[in-house]
């Protein structure tokens, strides 16, 4: 037996009589807390799990035998041994009655408190195995009907998942343990999750705060797991609220850092240069950024799919203002009739909604599209990649003249290459998912 990893609260007025069991118990390895009175003694069992109590019948503040019963309550699986130098058959009886392991007489023989001691503990634990074997096989045989034949694994695999609602791995399977059990005592939940009754009355207050977790009001301490879809929507809820607040607290953190990251750039930018793009948000954003600070023209080219997706309600935004233009080459199939394809539906009621007032969008298409670009006001423009499809794929930008004169001239090329889309099948791409609204 493993004496160390018990702890001893000895609980009388003696002090000589405290240090002399303490040094006692310490040569045997165990652990001990040493008080005076009976208020204190509560108020240590009441923080800490203690294995065995050494009570002393007659104390300052208390009957010994109604801290007994508080203790009952307080730590109901503890061994508690009454000392007493005033032996009687009634103090006896009710010590026994109430709770007690064992009775012994002052003054105190230190190998038979020390036999006492190691036969109860043995006792307890044979209990324990029996209670715990018991429990576990009952349980095996609800979870075989429902959802796992061996307990331990789904255990693991569950309280994995219910720490995710910031519950620590320990206190979820405390609950899962509880709530398999129904009603249980802190000794039948260790005896089923393997974890010790210390910790388990460490955190089942947490658990009560939380509201996952209630008391029976009875000797010894019973308690009773929240049913789980109640339980589950308290966790949701808070975790929820707390995410709430962190991202909260994240934006306000954004703008105080981005105010003070402003006011310390020195603003030392190159004139004219060539920017490489290899993360995706990051090319997102740069875009989003060019179009908005567009004023007379946009030229672009890319896939259809991706004015639709990636440019079609920043386009709309920056066109419908002012008097700004945008050439916008796209990829399509060979015949015209073919486009009624993509959306059958929706081509009939273009095809008879009245055309825009002004249209500020010139649309042309080419079978096969040699590259991607986007070039706003002859001032800046973005090539590559627009929808990275493998890593390293990077997307490029400049505001270098002789770079944006280069482009610019494949761009014409491509544009005089290019087929014009007719007046109602421009509208189908202009209109058609929103590039104008109706």
């Amino acid at each position: 037996m493993n004496q160390s990893r018990y702890k001893t609260l000895i609980v009388d007025d003696d002090v000589q009589l405290r240090e002399t069991l303490a040094e006692i118990l310490r040569s045997q390895g165990y652990q001990t807390t040493s008080v005076g009175d009976a208020n204190e003694a509560i108020e240590k069992a009441s923080r800490q799990f203690f294995d065995i109590v050494l009570l002393d019948v007659r104390l300052p503040d208390m009957e010994g035998t109604r801290l007994l019963s508080r203790l009952q309550e307080l730590i109901p699986t503890a061994i508690k041994i009454i000392i007493t130098g005033h032996p009687s058959i009634k103090s006896a009886a009710d010590s026994l009655n109430i709770g007690a392991n064992s009775y012994l007489t002052k003054p105190l023989n230190p190998d038979e408190l020390l036999k006492t001691i190691s036969l109860k503990l043995e006792e307890r634990e044979d209990k324990e195995r029996t209670v715990g074997k018991r429990l576990t096989e009952w349980v095996k045989l609800r979870l075989r009907e429902t959802q796992s034949s061996e307990f331990e694994g789904f255990l693991e695999k569950a309280s994995a998942m219910l720490s995710s609602f910031s519950l620590s791995k320990t206190a979820a399977k405390i609950y899962i343990g509880l709530n398999a059990l129904t009603v249980a005592s802190a000794s039948e939940i260790a005896s089923l999750t393997k974890i010790r009754r210390e910790e388990i009355y460490r955190i089942l207050p947490e658990l009560e705060r939380r509201g996952l977790v209630t008391t029976k009001l009875s000797s010894p301490r019973r308690f009773v797991a929240v049913d789980p879809k109640t339980a589950l929507s308290i966790l949701t809820k808070k975790r929820i609220n707390a995410m709430k607040e962190e991202a909260r607290s994240l934006r306000q953190k954004k703008d105080e850092l981005i105010s003070q990251l402003e006011k310390t750039t020195v603003g030392l930018e190159e004139k004219s240069s060539i920017e490489s793009f290899s993360q995706k948000d990051m090319m997102l954003t740069k875009l989003d950024s060019m179009i908005k600070r567009a004023k007379q023209e946009i030229k672009l080219a890319c896939s259809y799919d991706q004015l639709q997706t990636m440019f079609r309600r920043n386009l709309r935004r920056a066109t419908k203002p002012n008097q700004m233009h945008a050439h916008i080459i796209v990829d399509g199939p060979e015949q015209e009739a073919n486009l009624a394809e993509l959306d059958n539906v929706n081509t009939l009621e273009f095809l008879h909604a009245p055309p825009p007032q002004e249209t500020k969008i010139e649309l042309r298409r080419v079978t096969v599209l040699p590259f991607n670009l986007l070039m706003i006001d002859a001032g800046e423009a973005m090539w590559g990649g627009f929808q990275p499809t493998h890593a390293g794929q990077t997307t490029l930008w400049t505001n270098d003249t002789t770079q944006l004169d280069i482009l610019k001239m494949a761009f014409e090329n491509l544009w005089q290459q290019s087929r014009k889309i007719n007046a109602q099948w421009a509208r189908f791409y202009t209109t058609n998912d929103s590039l104008h609204e109706n």
